[in-house]
């Protein structure tokens, strides 16, 4: 099967979270047997033995309001609504003429997907590309329910002035925002949850050397979080904490700040050395019914013994009394984190058996597949 995707960056500096999990699905495509090709909505092409990447018709564009929302520093403010107009009226023209001439060009296309890219940017596109090729066109937002128009997304409010009929089917992850997007006029609605490639998360035989571990962007949004998790019993206990990520300008106990931004690589060998990884959710995802993060598959995969923030959903995917745990308050995660740092055994054994539940059921090959699958059925 030969698949389109316009995804939000193929880009690792690029300050979206997603790209590790959608680069592991499109070599899972690829090494499943389907033919991937690429079209990245911001930043440059990146080639691939997994895939064929073309050009970013829009890249001049894209790297000035990238530029622009940095400097003025409305990245996060979500309130431009000059943006989605001149989107269509300047960038969506050019985007529909390289897709065109890329489904003529590569023959067969089975199947257009939009990840992730401001559906107010390019209104209309999908509906004529199905009306001059009659292939399926699906949108897949891995950025729920932030994405949803009451709570503005993380850099783009994209849903005010789209049209959810345009397409065949929209997969989600987040079973908790499907009832939300059918009142926004989404017809069929697929769950596909995060998965990851586990050849990019082998564990690492390396000293622990930090006892509670924690890297996540957009802080605030994790603030009573971070506050039960970290600030409070790095107070009352005596281990080291280690945080990063943006937006942590907060009250963070004895924890030790790392750094605004680490490489993946980093990330893992940071992960690795430590005793106990956090999860600490996104509060918004976190009262979300089963709303997949990739941090918890990442450090399941690892090897890691996990600690979570509450989650609402979370016993979908992992056993939490025996491969993750849960924290409820300050004096649970006291309890749990005494437990745990004495019990070297009980770590190991918590870590193995979350990888192994990753392998049998939340790789990149696993959600692949099922995409597949609704492809077909569309066909």
């Amino acid at each position: 099967m030969k698949i389109l995707i316009i995804c939000p960056t193929l880009d690792m500096t690029k300050p979206f979270s997603a790209t590790p999990f959608l680069r592991q699905l499109f070599r899972a495509f690829h090494e499943i047997g389907n033919e991937v090709i690429l079209v990245p909505y911001s930043g440059k092409p990146i080639q691939s033995d997994w895939w064929k990447c073309y050009p970013n018709p829009n890249l001049g564009k894209s790297e000035f309001l990238e530029k622009f929302l940095k400097k003025t520093k409305s990245f996060e403010s979500n309130s431009n609504k000059l943006i989605p107009l001149m989107a269509r009226k300047f960038a969506k023209p050019k985007l529909e003429k390289l897709l065109k001439k890329i489904i003529i060009d590569e023959k067969d296309v089975s199947a257009i997907i939009f990840i992730a890219i401001p559906l107010n940017q390019i209104t209309g596109l999908s509906n004529n590309l199905k009306k001059e090729f009659q292939i399926p066109v699906l949108f897949y937002d891995v950025d729920l329910p932030t994405s949803l128009p009451e709570h503005g997304g993380f850099t783009f409010n994209y849903y005010p002035g789209s049209d959810l009929t345009e397409f065949d089917s929209i997969l989600v992850t987040s079973e908790g925002s499907i009832i939300r997007l059918k009142e926004l006029g989404a017809e069929n609605v697929e769950t596909v949850h995060i998965g990851i490639d586990p050849d990019e998360y082998m564990p690492i035989d390396i000293e622990k050397d930090i006892d509670f571990f924690f890297y996540g962007h957009n802080g605030q949004s994790r603030k009573n979080f971070v506050n039960m998790m970290i600030s409070e019993p790095s107070k009352i206990l005596d281990y080291n904490f280690v945080l990063g990520g943006r937006n942590y300008e907060m009250e963070l106990g004895n924890a030790k700040f790392l750094s605004t931004k680490i490489d993946f690589s980093k990330w893992i060998e940071y992960s690795s050395r430590s005793k106990v990884n956090l999860n600490v959710v996104h509060e918004l995802h976190a009262k979300t019914f089963a709303t997949s993060t990739a941090r918890p598959f990442e450090l399941s995969a690892l090897g890691c013994c996990i600690v979570s923030s509450p989650y609402d959903g979370l016993e979908k995917w992992f056993d939490t009394k025996k491969e993750i745990l849960i924290s409820n308050s300050v004096d649970e995660c006291v309890e749990i984190y005494n437990f745990l740092m004495d019990d070297a055994e009980i770590r190991l054994k918590m870590g193995i058996a979350a990888r192994e539940r990753v392998l049998k059921e939340h790789t990149s090959f696993h959600r692949a597949k099922q995409i597949i699958q609704i492809i077909k059925k569309l066909n």
